[in-house]
């Protein structure tokens, strides 16, 4: 086999694996928005259960808006990229 044969057709692969991870990113980005409680008190049952530490509502409700903002950041930095053409 020569050098040229091995690497044949691998670009479809390698773009479909691309688009793959982008759609994930995308669909679990927006499904965290979704899912995530909008009651602070069941924001902070959740993070007592998963993390096994203590949560008020004052600071559950803080993890929240801080979620909310990395996901806007995380929506514009996609757009930005898709608009100026950065893979």
């Amino acid at each position: 086999m020569t050098g040229q044969q091995c690497c044949v057709g691998r670009g479809a692969p390698d773009r479909v694996r691309r688009w793959l991870s982008r759609v994930a990113a995308s669909i679990l980005s927006g499904a965290v928005l979704v899912l995530l409680p909008k009651c602070p008190l069941c924001l902070a049952a959740w993070l007592t259960v998963a993390t096994g530490v203590s949560f008020s509502a004052t600071g559950a409700a803080w993890v929240r808006g801080s979620i909310a903002l990395l996901w806007i950041a995380a929506v514009v930095v996609m757009i930005l990229r898709r608009e100026f053409g950065r893979a």
